[in-house]
């Protein structure tokens, strides 16, 4: 469980087990909502209150953000990695990937294809390889694509709050990490070798960058390592904890699931469709303030169902193949199977489908160059 909660395994567990229907309608009746009110809405008893949710949630979302979608790209920038996590086609062991870190010149080869397609947000990705992606050349990375994009974001190894503030000045000002689980015990076993072993220093990432100025904190675990009623419990302590102190920045959640795959890791807790639906309404109705993005990673049906009810943000046309969008000609063949996409629409697509649901594309929020 997150550290900081007063509450263990089993009392989370067994508080959920025993929600019952006029919990989750009182719930449903409040107009603030705290880490209880989550407990309801994600149980078991909360099934039947699916529609209901999806109504709320939707009122909740229009209210904060309008008929609006804000869109943005990944831009995969390297994939060497020093860790060894079990689920990840990153991992130092593992033979099947092709690695390969992107020069300055090609970096920004790639971020003028993203741009051409009117995607003005950019989440910067590369696998943690200290020799490679230091504090110095990712804050080089970031002052080339501040001249292109609005907005960039990070999914890099966590940094030091003095890293952070580094970054934040060469122009990246929203940070994404996935604790991957809030179980110290899976962790652990999840994550065997390399600086990622380190629970508490990654459990810690948002605080530092917070601290640090960033304006956007990006928190998730991932879903299949654990029983995922126990895993949101967490990451939503983990967010009123941040909330409280980092108040001038904004949370924003995610929710990845792994991709099974032939032959690939089998996640032991997998996450179906409805499950991660009432997550994410829960999540929505809870924290309405609050970003969330749906990834590229889930199918085309689902993206544009739970953006109108639930998710604020979404990437279009994703490519998770360092050199992916221009220097390989957009080689998909080359995706590795965790990060597997299921919605392979062009930008132009997404944005269409987005536009036939009633709602208008968002290409900038700020831009702090004006």
């Amino acid at each position: 469980m997150f550290p900081h909660l007063k509450y263990s395994e089993a009392d989370v567990d067994g508080y959920i087990s025993g929600v019952a229907p006029e919990m989750v309608e009182a719930s449903l009746a409040k107009e603030r909502h705290d880490w209880f009110d989550l407990l309801n809405l994600i149980s078991g008893a909360a099934r039947p209150f699916v529609p209901e949710m999806r109504r709320l949630a939707q009122t909740v979302r229009r209210r904060y953000y309008g008929k609006t979608v804000s869109v943005y790209a990944p831009l995969y920038i390297g994939n060497t990695c020093i860790n060894s996590c079990r689920y990840c086609d990153f991992r130092r062991q593992h033979t099947g990937t092709v690695r390969r870190n992107l020069t300055l010149d090609e970096i920004r080869a790639e971020a003028e294809a993203i741009h051409k397609t009117g995607i003005d947000s950019l989440l910067v990705v590369a696998g943690e390889d200290p020799k490679v992606n230091t504090v110095a050349h990712l804050a080089e990375v970031g002052r080339l694509l501040k001249t292109i994009f609005s907005y960039l974001a990070l999914e890099v190894a966590p940094q030091s709050e003095d890293g952070y503030r580094e970054l934040f000045a060469a122009g990246f000002e929203g940070l994404t990490c996935f604790q991957e689980t809030y179980d110290q015990t899976l962790y652990r076993e999840m994550h065997p070798a390399g600086p990622k072993a380190d629970y508490e220093w990654r459990l810690n990432t948002q605080l530092r960058a917070g601290r640090a100025g960033f304006r956007i904190l990006g928190c998730a675990f991932l879903l299949g390592l654990g029983p995922w009623r126990r895993e949101a419990a967490s990451l939503a302590a983990h967010a009123f904890y941040l909330m409280k102190e980092c108040y001038e920045a904004k949370v924003q959640f995610a929710f990845p699931r792994i991709c099974r795959v032939d032959g690939g890791f089998v996640p032991p807790c997998e996450v179906n469709d409805e499950e991660l639906e009432q997550m994410m309404l829960a999540f929505r109705i809870v924290f309405p303030q609050c970003c969330m993005t749906v990834s590229t990673r889930e199918a085309p049906a689902f993206r544009d169902r739970i953006v109108q009810t639930a998710a604020d943000n979404m990437s279009a046309g994703s490519r998770v193949t360092p050199g992916g969008y221009a220097v390989l000609e957009k080689a998909r063949a080359a995706d590795v199977a965790q990060f597997t996409l299921s919605d392979s629409r062009s930008p132009t697509e997404v944005f269409a489908a987005i536009r036939a649901n009633g709602q208008e594309v968002v290409f900038k929020n700020w831009d702090n160059r004006i």
